[in-house]
């Protein structure tokens, strides 16, 4: 438990854990058990031991049953120390009785994986009911109704307002804007994009953001705003800052970023001064990312004009949450 606290400030050095119950699950073969996944035992004939803890991931069919739990974020696979399996063989003849998979039964768990897009999905908010998905295996998404024994999984964990706070229920597309090139370019001209990227500890609840500007435009790239903006496109996918959550692409004068489909995980958080009250990272997918500040500028004889101040046109949202699980069986 943790200790007493006399102040707010205190809180961060009594922190000792997650609440939740945790469970060590047998694997069948011919599944991957990636950490956040939903889980669901097979049935009887198909369980390798008699304490009868082989699960496998639930189908997308209607009222999902036999629902144990989720793949704990730090199981590290089944190639531990290494991490980097987290798929059984087509047999499990050589190995039986020595792999497991960590698994959250009860209580928060940072990161379940999420699809909006299934049939009957809901716009998901803080404290929603969150059932097995209709459209992925392992996923889960937001329901209006999740009575009767093993149903209801879940329950949303999510902010009040800001990023994350409403997951709205749609067909996955990832949000873009664009950043058009004008003007006359000139040799020793440079191109800048600003995006909103995660919070950091050292400031919790400040946006940050992060520019990327090109070097010097040479006397090829200044040949005209298409290769200009080709320029731009090449030095924006070179940054590992920026590929990690996006991909440039250019056609003519026009450079559009749009968000990757796997983009890394972007981290919020909130507090004053050196104090963080909350820190939770959720996928930058689909709508998520269209209130993120997008911004444009060039120096020389360039212009270079954002299609707006925010990325936009992504809806739906596939990928980790925080959630409350709640064992279903």
């Amino acid at each position: 438990m943790p200790g007493r606290t006399t102040g707010v400030g205190d809180l961060g050095s009594q922190y000792k854990d997650y609440i939740r119950e945790e469970c060590a699950f047998r694997p069948v073969a011919g599944v991957t058990y990636t950490p956040g996944s939903l889980l669901q035992f097979v049935a009887l004939d198909l369980q390798l031991d008699p304490d009868i803890k082989c699960v496998a991931l639930p189908g997308t069919g209607a009222n999902q049953q036999k629902l144990a739990g989720f793949v704990s974020e730090v199981w590290p696979g089944f190639s531990a120390p290494s991490g980097t399996v987290y798929s059984t063989g087509a047999t499990l003849a050589s190995i039986r009785g020595t792999l497991s998979i960590d698994a959250v039964l009860k209580g928060f768990h940072p990161g379940i994986l999420l699809d909006c897009s299934g049939t009957g999905a809901v716009t998901v908010v803080d404290g929603l009911p969150l059932i097995a998905s209709r459209a992925t295996a392992g996923y889960v998404q937001g329901t209006t109704a999740a009575s009767g024994p093993g149903l209801g999984v879940a329950v949303a964990a999510l902010p009040g307002s800001g990023i994350g706070s409403s997951i709205t229920a749609a067909a996955l597309a990832q949000a873009s804007q664009t950043a058009t090139i004008s003007g006359t370019p000139a040799v020793g001209d440079t191109l800048s994009v600003t995006i909103q990227t995660p919070y950091v500890s050292s400031a919790p609840g400040v946006s940050q953001t992060t520019t990327w500007t090109t070097p010097a435009l040479t006397s090829a790239q200044a040949t005209s705003t298409t290769t200009a903006a080709a320029a731009l496109r090449d030095y924006l996918n070179s940054q590992a800052n920026f590929s990690k959550f996006f991909t440039a692409t250019a056609s003519t004068n026009v450079v559009t970023v749009t968000v990757n489909t796997a983009a890394a995980l972007f981290r919020v958080n909130g507090g004053s001064g050196n104090n963080i009250t909350f820190s939770f990272d959720i996928s930058l997918s689909g709508m998520i990312a269209n209130s993120l500040s997008f911004a444009c500028a060039a120096t020389g004889g360039s212009t270079n004009t954002a299609g707006s101040t925010t990325l936009a046109s992504g809806t739906g949202f596939k990928g980790y949450i925080p959630a409350w699980c709640q064992a279903a069986t």
